[in-house]
Parts: C-alpha cells; structure tokens; sequence
C-alpha cells in the first residue's frame, strides 16, 4: 500500500515538472567558456545567454556528480546513469557532460561521504541530499560554495521568480545570511490535512458534514450507532497513532493524522513553533493537554479503534480499503489511494473531501514541509557557468509553455509516447519497451513547491484551463482538485502552520532526540489510552526539558536568531 502512495504522489510530481526551454539552443555565434569563469567573465562570457539556457560550450564542461540510487531507478536501450538519454541530451544540447564518480544505495550514501570528508579525498563539483545533517556537515566543511553571487548573476529570471516566491525556500541553506545550496524541493501541502468523509454514510443518515467540533462529535455517534456500513465494527474517526515505528509520532502522520485537534485548541505536536519571537516545541505547550483530554474522550466513546496506538499509516489504509472507516484527515491525493481501494471493494463507497471542523472558530494543523536539502557546489568548480545553464533549461520545466521542449515529459518514449494516433500516453503499456524515469537521472528535479496545488485549486473552482498542466489537470477527478481547493484555502486562510525550524539536526537533537520522541509517543498513548491520568503531562513536560529539551531549545533559538538577522 504504501508503495501505491509514492507512485501517485511520483505520478503528481510528474505532471507539475514537465520542461520547457527556449527552441534555440545554439551559441548565439559567440565562443564557449573553455577556462575558469574569472577568465570566461575577462572574455564576455554571454551570462544572458546562460540565463536563457540558449547557451551551447563549444569545448564541452564536465560537471561530477555522485548519486544516491533507489528501487525505482531504472534504465532501458542498454543505457547506464552516465550515459543515457538525458546525458546525451545535456552533451548534445548544451555541451555539458555529466561524470557520475560513483553511485551507492541511498542507505550508503552518506556514510561514504563522510568517509570521503575524513579522508579530505576529491569531492564531486556539484551533489544534492535531502540529509540536513550531511548537508550541514559539507557545509561546514569549507569544501563547498557560497552561490549567492552566482544565483544572481546566472539564474533565469524563472529560477528567481520560485525560489525568491516565499522567505521560507531558502531557510535550509542559508548559513549567515549566504545561500550554501541550490533548494531542493517537494510539492508543498502534499500531505496537507484533509477531512474526508463517507458521503454513502452521510446520505444514508440524511445528515449533513460536520464544519465544527460539536458536529464532527455528532457525526461520529451517528456512525457508531446507527451502522451506516451495516457492521459492528464501524471507525467512527481513522487515526493512526502508531505511526513513526521505533520513533512514534502520533499524531502528525500522513494518514490519518490529528494535528488538527490540538491546533484548534492552540499548539501543533511534533513541531517547533513560533511564540513571541521565540521558538518552542508544540509537544510541551499547555494546549497539549487538552488535545490529550479529546482524544482521550473519543477513545473511550469508541470513535477511534481500540487497536488505533498499533495502527500505522498502511494498516489504516486496509482499514479503509475494507470499508470500515467513516472519517479520516488525510492528503489531497487520498481521492486516488486508498478511496479506490474502498470503492472496488465495497460496492457504492465513496468518500468525499472537506474542510476540517473548527472549535470555537477556530483550526489549525501542520503544514506539512517541503524543504528537501539542496544540490552544494563545490567550492573550486571552475564553470558554475555551466552549472547554470543546465539548471535553467531544466527548471523552464515548471508549468511549461504550449509548444516547449519538454512539454510532455523528459523524453519521447521513456516517460511518455506519442501514439499511432497522436495521442499522447504516460501509461506503462503504451511507451515502447516500457515506463523509466528519466526525472531520476537529473543533478536536481526542478519543482516550484506551489504550484501544483494553486493550479488544482483554480481549476477545481473553475478555472478554464488553458496552459499545458491546467489541460493536464482538468481530466484529474474531481474530488482531488476539490481536496485541492481546500488546501489552499487553508493556505490563505492561515490555517497550515509551518515548521519553524528548518536547519540541521543541533548537537542536542542527534543524542537526545529520540529519546525525547519515544518519551512523548509513549507518554501521549497511555494517557489517550487511559493507562495514565492526563496530569501525566506535566511530568511529561518537565522530564522533556531535562532529558535534553531545554538544550535542543537553546539551540534553535540560537539558530532563529541568526536566521532573522
């Protein structure tokens, strides 16, 4: 099951990160940088023409690279991850070559880079990990870039308008106010909360969706007690409180999450927060104690499963599948994973996307991250130039141009085909030889985090589509461009909290951290299960702060402080 849920949200990615570039990709008539860029700038190096991606190195500049290879990393036509079609694409059109020194499973990648900084062995010229602990360890390194300049002077005007859109994208890489890195991102609110509903349920109890507190409660009862399902073993509310396995995190999973209790009540768990110009962890505020006492209450009034401290985010999924939950906060993308599931299982299932419920006017919930690491430069990279280049033709892939280069995909079939008919495809069965991702052999997948949930919301409230991923986007089922539409609206209405600290792991947090995780998973549990008085949290609090949280809370507030400067 969880396997299902990366391929969808893969197939999402996809669909938001087609490239586009300008169709000239010649040399303007003027001769390559063939030495260092201060030499290459003496020269007139076309900085223009490298922001445009019309840029062509006559004498072709290697990048090296190192790659972090996973299950779905795969090749066809006999091609390796240094030779394939989006090398030869990047040869060919830009003269770059790209030099992968070596490739590991993504569970060995960091420790051989470590063993390569202690060693001070030749590190590669450019690497992107998601690891904010590597990262920061590269960092601190000296071995690699500060690159504000050169973001400045090489990036397309495209490059600047997503990465300078929100303060937020930069947070994780900026070092002293320098950018250290290149952003990687996710799609932000792709795990956003979601209320969704049984609508069969609904419909057959003549009752309408809950929009508060008091009538979630009301709606919960109905399905307890009437058995709308036609089984005693109804789930009024899914969660899965056993998420996180040997590092329990409740409440903030990304299924059947209930961040959103305690938000309406004032705090968000699992995350620091932002409190009078200082940070503090939302586990340890007084709201706490109150989401505990409603969660605790439901528990006990049968709303959550008995079982639910067990349950992770693929046990509840089959739960779901099996047609026994009524309500569950899930993502947008849950229309397409596990609904459908449900619905060949349970014949006239259906379940619909809503607002999350509100307590005394008000919600909040987690605005689930999509800061990802970045992609370092090395610090003696002689064509950052070229780096430049390439980044910007690849990143015209954001909600690309009717017409434009890689406006269906990365490459004609490989990840899409054009069929007999002039149809296009991404399905497996049409693409000749097979489905591969070509996205898994970029430096960086270039992404605006935003804009795959903007452009489903405005189509979802009817918006003609018009450009190439609003055409896309329009055949989606409705009930995911509906969840959509409720995200961003959450979005704007300020109900999605961010995280607050976006930096590396502090000293604190790599020797205490997981025991203060398991602290609070274990406390939390027992109190909802009633194994402990819901008092309990305010030993909880104080064992935190001296097991190593009051140190972890220095140390981000150390962090803030050089942040806001």
């Amino acid at each position: 099951m969880g396997k299902q849920r990366y391929l969808l949200a893969l197939a999402v990615i996809m669909t938001f990160s087609f490239v586009t570039a300008c169709t000239q990709s010649t040399n303007s008539g003027e001769k390559g940088a063939e030495t260092s860029p201060t030499s290459a700038v003496q020269k007139g190096a076309p900085a223009e023409a490298i922001q445009k991606g019309t840029y062509k190195f006559e004498t072709p500049v290697t990048i090296t690279t190192v790659k972090a290879t996973d299950a779905t990393m795969k090749f066809k036509n006999g091609e390796t991850m240094e030779n394939n079609v989006h090398t030869k694409w990047a040869h060919d059109q830009l003269g770059v070559d790209m030099k992968v020194l070596w490739q590991v499973p993504g569970e060995q990648f960091n420790t051989k880079l470590r063993l390569m900084l202690t060693a001070n062995e030749s590190l590669p010229d450019v690497l992107t990990t998601q690891d904010m602990t590597l990262l920061d360890e590269l960092i601190q390194s000296g071995k690699y870039r500060d690159i504000t300049a050169d973001f400045e002077k090489y990036a397309s005007p495209k490059m600047k308008q997503i990465y300078n859109s929100n303060p937020l994208n930069w947070s994780q890489v900026t070092y002293g106010g320098k950018k250290m890195a290149i952003p990687n991102f996710a799609i932000a609110g792709n795990d956003n909360p979601v209320m969704w509903i049984r609508q069969d349920w609904l419909d057959k109890l003549g009752i309408k969706a809950p929009k508060t507190f008091e009538e979630l409660e009301a709606v919960m009862q109905a399905f307890l007690e009437k058995k709308p399902g036609g089984s005693d073993n109804v789930i009024p509310l899914g969660a899965s409180l056993g998420s996180g396995g040997s590092s329990p995190n409740p409440f903030t999973s990304w299924l059947g999450e209930t961040s959103w209790v305690f938000g309406a009540l004032g705090t968000v768990p699992y995350q620091w927060l932002e409190k009078d110009g200082k940070l503090i962890h939302g586990s340890t505020l007084p709201a706490m104690k109150d989401g505990l006492s409603k969660l605790r209450d439901w528990y006990n009034k049968g709303y959550l499963s008995k079982e639910a401290g067990l349950h992770d985010e693929n046990k509840l999924a089959e739960l779901i599948a099996q047609g026994r939950v009524g309500i569950v906060v899930a993502p947008s993308w849950m229309s397409g994973w596990p609904n459908t599931d449900m619905q060949k299982n349970v014949a006239g299932s259906i379940m619909k996307p809503y607002p999350l419920p509100t307590l005394n006017g008000k919600i909040e919930a987690r605005d689930t991250t999509y800061l990802r690491g970045g992609l370092l430069v090395k610090k003696d990279f002689e064509h950052v130039d070229a780096l430049f280049l390439y980044l910007n033709r690849i990143f015209a892939a954001v909600n690309p141009e009717e017409g434009s280069e890689f406006v269906n995909g990365w490459a004609k079939d490989y990840d899409y085909t054009i069929k007999a008919d002039g149809t296009y495809s991404v399905t497996e069965a049409d693409i000749p030889g097979g489905k591969v991702s070509p996205a898994k052999y970029l430096l960086i997948e270039p992404k605006d985090p935003f804009i795959s949930m903007k452009l489903r919301a405005d189509v979802s409230r009817g918006k003609a589509p018009v450009t190439p991923s609003e055409k896309k986007i329009a055949v989606s089922g409705q009930d995911s461009l509906k969840a959509a539409e409720i995200v961003d609206d959450g979005w704007k209405a300020g109900i999605y909290i961010p995280q607050a600290y976006t930096g590396a792991n502090t000293p604190a947090m790599q020797s205490k951290g997981g025991i203060l995780v398991k602290l609070e998973g274990d406390t939390f549990i027992n109190i909802i299960y009633g194994k402990k008085p819901v008092t309990e949290f305010d030993n909880f609090v104080k064992e935190w702060k001296s097991l190593g949280g009051d140190d972890m809370t220095k140390e981000v507030n150390d962090w803030y402080s050089k942040m806001k400067k």
